[in-house]
């Protein structure tokens, strides 16, 4: 929970073009006045479509791949973001842990 006296210094958006098209791709998912909660937002995001599309005969290729052809992208207004979240090398740690 956020105190009023604290600005909020990062929001976490997400692109998902996987929609009707008739919407913005783009959605808020929230805002964050600590870089640690934002990176955490982003995590939580891939994981979640992780772990609805995982399967035991998932390899990590095809799981990334999946993740890169159909995933949401998160990404942190308010700092350089593959400096603060690279989604790659996390989608890469992701899919090996979930697959092994």
């Amino acid at each position: 929970m956020q105190s009023a006296n604290v600005p909020v210094q990062f929001t976490v958006d997400v692109f998902n073009d996987h929609g009707p098209t008739h919407v913005s791709p783009w959605s808020h998912t929230g805002s964050f006045t600590r870089l640690n909660d934002a990176i955490s937002a982003c995590k939580k995001k891939v994981d979640e479509f992780l772990s609805t599309h995982c399967s035991a005969s998932s390899s990590a290729e095809a799981l990334a791949f999946r993740y890169l052809s159909y995933g949401p992208v998160p990404c942190i207004n308010g700092v350089e973001n593959l400096e603060s979240f690279d989604i790659y090398r996390f989608l890469d740690q992701r899919c090996l842990e979930l697959t092994q």
